[in-house]
């Protein structure tokens, strides 16, 4: 089906105790239209909150009829132009719907800097069409601190059972080791530590490092960058008064649940945290960017390309990024520095 968009109005002026929530429409050939319908059709949650998506109600109305749910109406769209060419390929890897799915994420980051907007929940893309579509980015998270102009970011999975960020994201795990620095990880343990107080209204985070090596090095048996750079970095940012422990052996550190004594377990690499805290939450979990000029959160899950199209595809982790996008947004709203 060819589809053809054109350039409606923005969002209307905003609800005065609610803050505005954008939801990206995701790639077009994936779950994220699905999951906006049945938040639409099968939820109170346009009613309760203050929700506007940004995409395509041409893109939106082709899946209702496919689905056969009621069509999401105009006045719920912050309708963005795509092709004229635009062509739905369910569940395939594409080119114009990695560029549409990019430009719905532009669009929303300039309605938020532009305070048009308080938050972006955003529906899974695939990293591979973005990149095919033209944006060279790695993700969401890498591309919305681009358009933000953030000194930096950190992504932070947040659910009631278990919170995890990152030292580093999206990179091989064979660039991991070089990433591993004093500076970098005094930085983006920082920018945590503040998330959690400003966004999160924790007291004196109690924030656990994982190790980089099996067994955290054993001693330096099995690598030295805990005795070298984790261990000094941790025993540092205690005596400035963090309330930080570590480095733990990753697979101790979960299987035991030590991680229940944190607010946050800060992991090494991306699988070494995310294995684990999708385990515990897949479903309830949230993707949330710390140190953006607004608020961001994200499903923790992916485009789904293999049950796209089947109507089958689960709303609950979407659902609870709209919740946790509106707490921290008032949040924020509330916190005052002294």
């Amino acid at each position: 089906m060819k589809l053809v968009s054109v350039i409606k109005s923005g969002p209307e002026e905003h609800k005065s105790n609610e803050p505005l929530i954008l939801l990206t429409q995701g790639d077009a050939n994936g779950v994220g239209p699905e999951i906006l319908l049945k938040i639409y059709n099968e939820t109170n949650f346009f009613m309760v909150f203050n929700l506007k998506i940004a995409g395509s109600k041409k893109i939106l109305d082709y899946y209702a009829q496919i689905f056969n749910l009621n069509e999401i109406p105009s006045e719920l769209i912050c309708e963005i132009p795509a092709s004229p060419k635009f062509d739905v390929k369910i569940g395939e890897i594409d080119k114009s719907s990695g560029k549409y799915s990019g430009d719905c994420i532009k669009a929303a980051a300039k309605m938020c800097l532009e305070k048009k907007a308080d938050a972006i929940v955003t529906l899974p893309i695939s990293k591979e069409a973005l990149n095919l579509g033209g944006y060279n980015f790695n993700g969401h998270t890498e591309m919305l601190t681009s358009l933000s102009n953030a000194f930096a970011s950190a992504m932070i999975l947040y659910s009631k059972k278990i919170a995890v960020s990152l030292a580093t994201i999206h990179i091989p795990v064979e660039k991991v080791k070089a990433e591993i620095e004093r500076e970098k990880l005094i930085e983006r343990i920082i920018l945590i530590n503040n998330s959690l107080i400003k966004d999160f209204k924790k007291v004196e985070p109690r924030i656990a490092v994982l190790g980089l090596n099996p067994h955290a090095g054993d001693g330096g048996m099995i690598g030295k960058e805990e005795e070298e750079v984790i261990l000094p970095t941790i025993k540092e940012l205690r005596d400035f008064g963090f309330n930080i422990q570590g480095p733990f052996p990753s697979d101790g550190f979960f299987a035991t649940g030590k991680y229940k004594n944190y607010d946050l377990t800060f992991a090494m690499y991306h699988d070494q945290g995310l294995i684990p805290f999708k385990m515990l939450a897949f479903d309830k979990g949230v993707n949330f960017t710390a140190g953006l000029d607004f608020v961001r959160t994200s499903p923790d899950h992916g485009t789904a390309y293999d049950i796209a199209g089947r109507g089958v595809a689960n709303i609950k982790s979407t659902l609870k990024a709209i919740k946790l996008a509106r707490k921290i947004a008032k949040n924020r709203n509330l916190f005052v520095v002294s």
